[in-house]
């Protein structure tokens, strides 16, 4: 049998009103393509009966409840068949046309993967931020130290790790290792997107202290031994840092920002960036939040 071209990895875990709808965004630009949705559930939910019956849609056993989305992910990576896979949260949505992820897939042969860009949305659906900017042809580890912003690729099976334990930022780690894996620099999706759906009380939606927390963590992990980085793990610990910098900045290290604020925040601090420095130490007046 024949595998299928991608797997679509969704963790769902209290998502019966949103999953449905995460679910037919790929389905709807997956023409001329094989794909399968790999369903694992968090929550004890059965979500195979919220779904419309589809021989591309499968299901982890149900059972584990509040495991942690790298626990889910992880469960639904082991049954993955397809020969590339890509991270979708099943509280957000797959944009583009109806061959998006074909026209993805074909730039993702040439070196193992391709990144899809992340629109950055509202509650009611308006753009806050889009990474990176329209017109971007390639996207390595130095563009991805000023993306502050979820990025996610479609990757080769045997390029990617296990998802890492981490509440937070597991799926961060797994794209940066996929790149690394793919050579640093990989090409951009020009008709496939990512809608990164701001969501009140989605896990995102948290204090930064939580955040600066697993960045200390993974920043010594990749200096004890590389940490699954191999030759690009300065690479990846100099994005990390500046992920980790930037969240300080925006959110106190502490203090939890107003939904949206956060991207608004980078926008403001990006527009203003001078150079290739990393943020000042007292970044409000660029970053627009001293009033």
């Amino acid at each position: 049998m024949v595998p299928p071209d991608l797997s679509v990895l969704i963790a769902a875990h209290r998502l019966h009103d949103l999953l449905p709808l995460a679910v037919a965004s790929v389905l709807a630009r997956a023409e001329g393509v094989a794909v399968e949705i790999v369903v694992a559930s968090d929550d004890g939910t059965d979500y195979a009966t919220l779904l419309p019956a589809d021989p591309r849609l499968r299901f982890t056993a149900v059972g584990p409840v509040a495991s942690g989305a790298h626990a889910a992910r992880n469960r639904a990576l082991a049954i993955a068949t397809g020969a590339h896979v890509m991270i979708l949260d099943g509280d957000d949505a797959l944009e583009g046309p109806p061959d998006g992820i074909a026209q993805a897939l074909d730039l993702a042969h040439v070196c193992g993967a391709v990144l899809v860009p992340s629109i950055v949305r509202d509650p009611g659906g308006a753009e806050v931020r889009r990474v990176p900017a329209p017109g971007a042809r390639r996207y390595g580890f130095g563009e991805w130290r000023h993306a502050f912003s979820s990025l996610h690729l479609v990757a080769r099976r045997d390029l990617v790790q296990p998802f890492a334990p981490f509440r937070l930022i597991d799926d961060v780690v797994f794209d940066l290792r996929a790149l690394a894996a793919a050579g640093g620099v990989v090409p951009v999706a020009d008709a496939l997107a990512y809608r990164y759906q701001l969501r009140a009380g989605q896990m995102t939606d948290t204090a930064g202290a939580r955040f600066d927390a697993e960045y200390a963590e993974a920043l010594a992990r990749i200096g004890a031994d590389g940490f699954g980085f191999g030759a690009q793990a300065k690479q990846a610990a100099r994005v990390l840092r500046r992920w980790r910098a930037m969240n300080r900045l925006v959110g106190g290290g502490g203090s939890r920002p107003a939904l949206g604020d956060y991207h608004r925040a980078v926008a403001g601090y990006l527009e203003g960036r001078s150079g290739e420095g990393e943020p000042p130490p007292n970044p409000l007046p660029s970053l627009g939040l001293g009033n």
